[in-house]
Parts: C-alpha cells; structure tokens; sequence
C-alpha cells in the first residue's frame, strides 16, 4: 500500500519532470526558430543580391544580346542557389523532426517508467 507521502513524492518526481520536459521542449523551438530564421534570412538576401545584380546588369550592359544572356546566366545561378537553399531549410525540419522525436520518445519513456514503479510499488 502506497502511503501519503510516498503519493506526494511521485508527485513531485512527475511534476519536476514534466517541467524539465517543458523547458527542454522550450529550448528545441528556440533553435529551430533561430536555425528557421537564419535559413529565411540567407534566403531573403539571395533574393536582394539577385535584384541588385539584375539592376546593375540592366544599367550596365549595352547590347540586347549580352544583357540576355547575362540575365539567363542570372536566372540559372538564382534558381540553383534558390533550390540549394530549399534543401538547407529541408534539412534544419527534418533535424527538428528528429529532435522533437527523441524529446517526445524519452518523455513517454520516463512517464512510464515512472507509472510502473508507482504500480509495483502498490501491488
């Protein structure tokens, strides 16, 4: 038979160790929102260098067969930075998705870990 103070240390265990899970689950968002945010910045400035060179390739170039090819070279190079890009955002979700995984995966762990001691305990 489980006494009253051993029901208010399984408390204290389970509730100190939903908040260790709570904070930890707090510090994985605020990585992946920082690692989010850089990929988006990186991606942002691809889109602001490619205008500027667009507008200096358009001012500078004089002849309407090197401005077009100079815009088709442009075209390629933005579209392969763009797609490297989308694969680096890719990586940084699935990194989350394996994180997310093992925080949720040592959480259920420890509950129940937890809940079988407790029902040992009253048997």
């Amino acid at each position: 038979m489980i006494t009253a103070k051993e029901n208010l240390d399984m408390i204290k265990e389970l509730s100190t160790s939903s908040f260790e899970t709570a904070r930890a689950f707090g510090e994985l968002n605020l990585r992946i929102w920082e690692k989010m945010v850089e990929k988006q910045m990186e991606t942002f400035n691809l889109f602001m260098d490619t205008g500027i060179e667009q507008m200096k390739l358009s001012t500078e170039t004089k002849d309407i067969k090197d401005l077009s090819s100079g815009q088709t070279e442009l075209a390629k190079k933005f579209g392969e930075a763009l797609v490297a890009k989308g694969r680096e955002g890719l990586e940084v979700a699935n990194e989350a998705r394996d994180e997310y995984r093992t925080l949720v995966e040592k959480s259920v762990n420890t509950f129940t870990t937890k809940v079988s001691e407790v029902a040992q305990k009253a048997a």
